[in-house]
């Protein structure tokens, strides 16, 4: 992967090969470029990939960040640029109608590449369309704010509900970093939540493949986690918006994204405390709270995600029982929280009756067993008191009132946000082992 201003460009990120883990990991990402002149290269990249017709994609604040340079440059090597503007400063959404309003711009113009200028949003819309129309697409990131910018998935808000959508990872990423280190503060806080959330991401992933077999590759896990133990180490440089250290938080980041590219999914980032942050994404689109930033909701779910990984793999559950399905006992219980979605409640809820059903005969049976497990679990969670510390120092706090989330409504994210997703985390195993009511009593405040 380059990350240099001055190397040529280098093909494969991640080439194909096979692990330890025994799958051939991949990344489509050809080449990560950050620096002060990264924008300069790109005209050159999309020079050298023989497009003719890019189409850029910003919004009102990432037009003046970075968007105007970019066509600029792109224009200079005598490409044919079209452009879509969307004009919020605040509040857009990657859902249906900004899908639509891309697609329907892309019909007037013929293209053959898609530049997202942008961070989560911005990227997802891009990401998204290319996908559904099979162009390629580079990202150029104006924060380092979430994780997105190398994955291949889209976290979509389609009918409300925020969906992981299998989509295309950017064939490269060119990053300004006099713009990403300019970008907003909250726009950082919001990164060193997001990465912080690594941190319980991946006790539910070691956990899952421990209980169950789930496939897990510690190669990925360390491209995920060194990142993570920088980070909160040095979150007072972060905070201070000191430029090698945006710079670092944005590389970590990336990597988190390569990460999932190199899975397929985004299972080595995205745990309980992400499907809590999704469920409040999901209580905005109803209008019970407002929406706000998708890092910052991440470090706040971290610190409750973190206690009840504590308890369920650090000694409260002492004897392990045989798990019983999700679902089983829910009644109405789901209903005020899903209105209108029961159908994709029902599909996650099966799904995970599926994967503990089929792959029961890997639980362990005996108290050793279920020691080594929780013995696995010991060296992950000793990060938690680092974490903890940098996200109550970036301002993300582990009390009730943080993004107009009070004590209740955290108990009922942590009872339900496992009907968001079909991937097995904290809240499955809790619930499995009849815990998982007792447990947000006991730990949540």
């Amino acid at each position: 992967m380059s990350r240099t201003t001055s190397q040529p460009f280098q093909a494969g990120s991640v080439p194909p090969r096979a692990c330890a883990c025994g799958a051939v990991h991949h990344s489509p990402v050809e080449a990560v470029v950050i620096g002060e002149d990264a924008i300069e290269q790109l005209g050159s990249y999309a020079r050298g990939r023989h497009w003719t017709r890019p189409f850029v994609v910003m919004d009102a604040n990432t037009e003046e960040a970075a968007g105007r340079r970019v066509v600029r440059e792109l224009s200079r090597e005598k490409l044919t640029i079209g452009a879509l503007c969307f004009p919020e400063r605040h509040g857009l959404l990657a859902d249906e109608t900004s899908v639509a309003r891309l697609e329907s711009a892309l019909k007037a113009a013929e293209t053959d590449c898609l530049v997202a200028v942008g961070s989560g949003v911005i990227t997802d819309i891009t990401r998204f369309v290319a996908s559904r129309t099979g162009l390629e697409f580079v990202s150029v990131p104006t924060a380092a704010s979430m994780d997105g910018y190398a994955s291949g998935v889209a976290a979509m808000q389609l009918g409300g509900m925020k969906t992981t959508f299998p989509a295309v990872a950017p064939v490269a990423i060119f990053a300004d970093m006099v713009t990403v280190a300019a970008a907003p503060p909250d726009m950082a806080r919001s990164g060193l939540g997001d990465l912080l959330g690594k941190a319980t991401a991946r006790v539910d992933w070691l956990m899952s493949h421990a209980l169950y077999g789930e496939p897990f590759c510690a190669e990925v896990e360390r491209r995920v986690i060194e990142p993570v133990t920088e980070a909160a180490a040095n979150v007072g440089e972060i905070l201070a918006q000191q430029p090698e250290a945006i710079r670092q938080l944005l590389l970590g980041l990336i990597e988190s994204g390569v990460a999932m590219a190199m899975m397929g999914s985004s299972r080595p980032a995205s745990g309980c405390e992400h499907h809590a942050s999704h469920f409040w994404d999901l209580l905005a689109s109803q209008g019970r709270r407002s929406h706000t930033p998708h890092g910052l909701q991440v470090g706040y779910a971290t610190h409750f995600a973190m206690r009840l990984q504590r308890f369920a793999f650090g000694g409260g559950v002492v004897a392990l029982a045989a798990p019983r399905l999700v679902g089983d006992g829910d009644g109405n219980g789901t209903g005020p929280w899903f209105a209108g979605h029961e159908a994709d409640v029902g599909a996650v809820v099966e799904e995970k009756r599926r994967f503990v059903s089929e792959h029961r005969s890997a639980w362990p049976t005996s108290r050793s067993q279920w020691r080594a497990v929780q013995a696995r679990a010991t060296e992950p969670m000793r990060l938690f008191p680092l974490v903890a510390g940098a996200l109550s120092a970036a301002g993300i706090p582990s009390q009730p009132g943080f993004l107009d989330i009070d004590g209740a409504t955290l108990k009922t994210t942590f009872r339900w946000a496992n009907r968001i997703r079909s991937r097995y985390t904290v809240l499955d195993f809790l619930e499995g082992q009849g815990r998982l009511d007792e447990t947000i009593d006991r730990v949540l405040p």
